[in-house]
């Protein structure tokens, strides 16, 4: 959500304050809320980490799979 810093700074003004006033109280909002997360970026970053989580999960299963078949075949060979 972006923050309209000239109409932030006309509705200060029309509530009593002066230029030099409206124009810090604009500036400070508008510096505190730029490096706000968005919707957006947080979307993305689970994404990634969601894309990432199966991939491990592919690889634990092969491993697993890997690691019965293995087993598997020693014991039919010892047996």
């Amino acid at each position: 959500m972006a923050f309209d810093t000239l109409k932030g700074a006309r509705r200060l003004r029309s509530g009593g304050a002066d230029e030099p006033l409206a124009e810090a109280v604009v500036e400070v909002v508008a510096d505190a809320t730029a490096d706000l997360v968005t919707r957006d970026f947080l979307d993305s970053r689970l994404e990634a980490f969601r894309s990432e989580m199966y991939r491990a999960f592919a690889i634990q299963t092969g491993v697993i799979l890997g690691g019965v078949g293995a087993l598997l075949a020693i014991v039919e060979t010892v047996a």
